[in-house]
């Protein structure tokens, strides 16, 4: 056993560190997985704490667990009598966890001017479905504002959408100036994983083309999973010519999906955008242990890494704590 000195220094994605009732410190030997704890709490002040009757060893496995960001692991050495991270590190990133936050909205007067584009397109969509089960219509000022946080479908919906403009309105395909999302037509809807939407030949020539010739950065992706997602619009049907890409790790992994079909009795073409909806991103981007997840991707956690590789001024709402625990003290928890 050792006593170990460690700067206890976890960071949010914006690198603020983090204000949270319950950190609890877990150090193992490789050969001994449950290892010792020791309970802490945060409060937005990097601490230096002692860690008495540490495993002897080095490097030792670190976990750290909180309240209301994900369980993070690594190795760590010891040197000197203290805990040091590896790769040169000093601080810890740890996302949100989802459950724990709520949507905080801009309201729609008080978006800023890069948010034109999305205003002038939602008041162009009049049969926009917000969430899978609500009915389709213009999502304007009155009905964008009216959005709870506590209204699960609609909130995750509306995360989504801004999640997603975040980036389509900065991402152009290759050699092209003009961006995806100014390259989109009416908006069908928005879930808590993707944005269905109307648009022109071109669009769909664009996708097949990039699918062929496998430009820098875009990849083939499989299509044939996203059909349910076309049928799931009122008045869509015969759904074909199905073609997708995807965008690696440096553009958002953005999958494109385009179909034709007819709706309401129309030819009509149509693309579903979505991005990383299996959830292997986030895991990739920190070092976390992961939980199983149900229910699809949260946009919590695609705003937490959009936030932490991206350079995004605003995107177009906060993220509030669903549970306030009371004032946090920078202080040791009883063992």
């Amino acid at each position: 056993m050792a006593d170990l000195s460690f700067l206890l220094d976890i960071r949010t994605v914006e690198g603020e560190v983090i204000t949270d009732p319950l950190v609890t410190i877990r150090l193992a030997r490789t050969d001994e997985p449950d290892g010792r704890l020791w309970r802490f709490a945060l409060a937005g002040a990097a601490m230096p704490v002692r860690l008495n009757d540490a495993p002897a060893g080095s490097p030792l496995l670190l976990r750290i667990t909180t309240t209301r960001y994900q369980d993070v692991g690594m190795f760590a050495n010891v040197r000197n009598g203290a805990l040091e991270l590896l790769k040169g590190r000093s601080v810890i990133t740890a996302p949100r966890r989802a459950e724990e936050w709520l949507s905080d909205f801009v309201k729609w007067a008080d978006l800023p001017e890069s948010f034109v584009p999305l205003k002038v397109t939602l008041r162009a969509s009049p049969a926009f479905q917000l969430g899978g089960a609500s009915n389709g219509a213009q999502l304007d000022e009155v009905a964008y504002d009216a959005v709870r946080s506590d209204d699960e479908p609609a909130a995750l919906a509306k995360m989504s959408l801004l999640n997603l403009y975040s980036r389509l309105s900065i991402e152009a395909p290759p050699r092209a100036r003009k961006t995806w999302f100014a390259r989109l037509g009416s908006l069908l809807m928005a879930t808590r994983e993707r944005v269905i939407a109307e648009v022109d030949d071109d669009f769909f020539d664009l996708v097949s083309t990039l699918n062929k010739s496998r430009p820098d950065g875009y990849n083939p992706a499989g299509a044939s999973l996203h059909r349910k997602n076309f049928s799931a619009i009122p008045g869509v049907e015969a759904v074909r010519d199905m073609c997708s890409v995807k965008t690696d790790d440096r553009k958002a992994n953005l999958q494109f999906t385009v179909a034709r079909a007819r709706r309401n009795g129309q030819p009509a073409c149509l693309v579903d955008i979505d991005m990383d909806e299996h959830g292997e991103l986030i895991g990739h981007t920190f070092d976390l242990f992961r939980h199983k997840r149900t229910g699809g991707t949260n946009p919590i956690d695609i705003h937490e890494i959009l936030r932490h590789r991206f350079d995004v001024a605003d995107f177009g709402y906060g993220l509030a704590v669903k549970h306030p625990i009371g004032a946090v003290t920078s202080r040791v928890l009883p063992g």
